[in-house]
Order: C-alpha cells, then structure tokens, then sequence
C-alpha cells in the first residue's frame, strides 16, 4: 500500500464528521455528548486496554519518551520568548496562554489512528505509553500556566482537583496501575473494554471533522501562523533532529514526530474558554494545525520509512 494512503481513511473520517456537522445529519447540540463520550469513556478504556496489558521497560521507551519531554521544553520555551519578543497589543495575557496550548498539546484521537494505521497492536501501544506520560504532564503544566496568567482560581488545591479528575489522567493511572502490579483483569472486564475502545478511534476522529470550522481560515492573523508553524512544522523538526543523534529505533522515530505533528488538543478550546485564555484563537490555530497535516502527515511516512 502506498504510505500517503495510510493517511487516508483517517482524514475520510474526519471529513465524514465535518459533513456530519454543517448537513445537520447531527444536530451541533449533539456533538457535544459525542465529544464528552469520547473523553470520558472511549479513549479512557483504550489508554487502560493498553497500557495494562504492556511492558513498560524504561529501557523500551525511556528514550522515545525522554526526547518527546525535551522537545515540549523546547517549545514551550520558545512560547516564552515569542511572549518577550512581541508587544502587548499583539499577544495579550489570554493570547499567550492559548499559543502556549496550541503549542505543547496534541490530539491523541488522531494519533492513536494514525499509529494502527502504520504499526497496528505495536503503534497504539507506543501512542499510549506516550499518552500515559505526556497526558498528565501536559495537563499541569498547561493549568499551572493558565492558573497563574488568568484571572481564574490558581491555588494548588484547585490546579491539583483540575488534574485529578481529568479522565485521561485517570485512565493512564489505572492502566499503569495494573501493569506495574503485575495484576490481570478478570477476561469479561478486558473484552469489555476492547468492545469499548474498538468505537474510540472512529468516533474520536468524527469529533475532530465536526469541530473543523473552514470560516475561520480567512481571519488567520500573526498569533495563529505562529502557532502553525511551532505546531505541526518546527515540533517534529526538532524532534527528528534529537532522535536521529540519539539513534532511536525507525517506528520510535516516526511514532514520535507523527505524536508532535498532529494538532493540538480540541479539549484545549474548552480549558481556554473555562480559564480565561483565548478560545477563538485556539480554535483558528487548530483548525489551521489540522488542514496542514494533510500534507505534513503522509510527508513524514516518506521521510521516515520502516524497514
């Protein structure tokens, strides 16, 4: 199968979602219930199946996870000294704490997908430890940040309830959980939750087309090609440059700027519109990330082929 292919039944279902929305073949009202679906039970029991059936040898995924953590450093420094670089007129308190978002989150749904395509049973598992790491370290930091240039309630008691209760952190927790114990789920439990997550990836991805809102391309300003380029452009550049000096395995390699060329995190929108950042311009720089990961994506299958 030509590599660019693998790429494509992944975009056919977010565009079968985008249809879905501006048709009305689902209601907008609806979407939501999709969406918290998705978050709260779909994703959760994949991150679960997967992790806690996995052997998660430091010496397996050290590196690759390790290299992904610098990479978001990286970034996230170069957020910072953007903010430094650029007047206040033109990146606002809120427009910081949403670049910093759009830089440093990133959409699992269409990583996950993305990594069967490529590597099956091996790719989902690569994603999810990544996510079991990444998911809660990316989350306080993200809320650290958002709580402390806000206007919302930044005590520790508050940022520590909001990581607490995120259900991918949860999911990562248990999954870890059952796999460092050593402890196996009674069999109806497992297969449960394979039923379950066999709808994650489809049903995740149809959320991301129905989030997709082509109007916004036109009103594209500074702050948005920023976010384009650190996100899905600079971030996997600095990634492959890392991984390549530090040798990494080729699937580690591809896996990991596959996970930092997606775009970012559509529950980042709901974070910014809940925590005082800019959620408009959150939504304009994802719907951006999104677009051009349809050529970067099948790009980064031919740069980095498997043997």
């Amino acid at each position: 199968m030509d590599l660019a292919l693998l790429v494509l039944p992944v975009f056919l279902t977010i565009l079968c979602g985008y249809g879905l929305a501006v048709s009305g073949g689902l209601p907008a009202d609806q979407w939501t219930g999709v969406e918290v679906m998705s978050f709260r039970l779909l994703i959760p029991a994949v991150l679960i199946g997967a992790i806690a059936g996995s052997d998660l040898e430091i010496s397996r995924f050290g590196p690759l996870v390790g290299l992904l953590v610098l990479t978001l450093v990286i970034l996230a420094a170069l957020v910072f000294a953007i903010r430094l670089v650029l007047p206040e007129r033109m990146m606002d308190v809120s427009s910081f704490t949403t670049l910093f978002q759009a830089a440093t989150r990133w959409n699992g749904f269409i990583a996950l997908a993305l990594a069967e395509q490529v590597a099956g049973a091996e790719g989902i598992l690569l994603v999810a430890v990544i996510m079991a790491v990444l998911i809660p370290l990316i989350n306080i930091v993200n809320i650290i940040i958002l709580s402390a240039y806000g206007p919302g309630d930044s005590s520790v008691k508050t940022v520590a309830m909001t990581i607490v209760k995120n259900p991918l952190v949860q999911a990562c927790a248990i999954g870890l959980t059952l796999s460092i114990s050593g402890i196996q789920m009674p069999e109806p439990i497992a297969q449960s939750l394979d039923f379950i997550g066999r709808a994650a990836l489809g049903v995740g991805l149809l959320a991301v087309g129905a989030g997709i809102t082509f109007r916004r391309l036109l009103r594209a300003g500074v702050l948005v090609w920023i976010g384009l380029i650190l996100r899905p452009l600079l971030a996997p550049a600095i990634f492959i440059m890392l991984g390549q000096y530090a040798g990494l395995a080729p699937l580690h390699l591809l896996i990991g700027a596959m996970v930092m060329a997606v775009p970012a995190a559509a529950n980042g929108y709901i974070i910014a519109r809940r925590m005082g950042g800019n959620a408009g311009l959150y939504a304009d720089i994802m719907t951006w990330q999104a677009i051009a990961n349809l050529l970067i994506l099948p790009g980064l299958l031919y740069m980095l082929p498997l043997p």
